[in-house]
């Protein structure tokens, strides 16, 4: 997946989370500005979570055709230990509203693909 690819897949997510939040009427149209006003690091952290949970999620699908696929357990430890990398960034992004908000529409898309 090129990089384009990623940026275009972020900025849908981004909206569809806007038009989620507004459409459950949890925030004002204002406050629903803000979801879109990540800080660069929060960005930066976006993309690459969403690479990464592009290759979970195709690890996740050959698992679930062949679990004996040696190779692929091997990737699934990798990217598990790449999550375990960013645990305390994450930690610290999600006391920001919008960031969380964000995120939690991305693992619903990863639920939905798996």
């Amino acid at each position: 997946m090129t990089e384009s690819t990623t940026r275009r897949k972020f900025l849908q997510l981004l909206g569809l989370s806007a038009g989620a939040t507004l459409a459950s009427g949890s925030l004002l149209a204002s406050e629903s500005e803000q979801i879109l006003r990540l800080n660069e690091e929060q960005r930066e952290f976006m993309l690459l979570y969403e690479r990464w949970m592009d290759e979970y999620i195709k690890v996740i699908h050959i698992q679930k055709a062949d679990p004996k696929n040696a190779e692929n357990h091997k990737r699934m430890l990798e990217l598990s230990e790449i999550a375990d990398e960013w645990k305390g960034q994450l930690r610290t992004f999600m006391l920001d509203k919008n960031f969380s908000i964000i995120y939690q529409a991305s693992i619903e898309r990863m639920k939905k693909e798996i």
